[in-house]
């Protein structure tokens, strides 16, 4: 019971101190921002990727769909 009420103290003054304008300016420069800059780097080739895949699969369907559409233009 004393432990909980301990431990319940110290997470509290953690979350205060936390949320002062100066802690969250030092967290936001020195810990999201450089973490967020490296997984932008690290994932953005497989964004990039992602989009030329989906890229070309959507003009290869629309050819795909133009040449059925011109066929069937022939045979009528």
């Amino acid at each position: 019971m004393l432990i909980k009420k301990l431990t319940n103290k110290i997470i509290e003054k953690f979350i205060v101190e936390i949320n002062e304008p100066c802690n969250m300016n030092k967290l936001k420069t020195g810990l999201l921002n450089p973490l967020i800059n490296y997984t932008y780097q690290r994932l953005f080739p497989y964004f990039l990727a992602t989009t030329i895949v989906f890229l070309l699969t959507f003009i290869l369907a629309l050819l795909i769909f133009l040449l059925l559409l011109r066929q069937t233009m022939k045979n009528n």
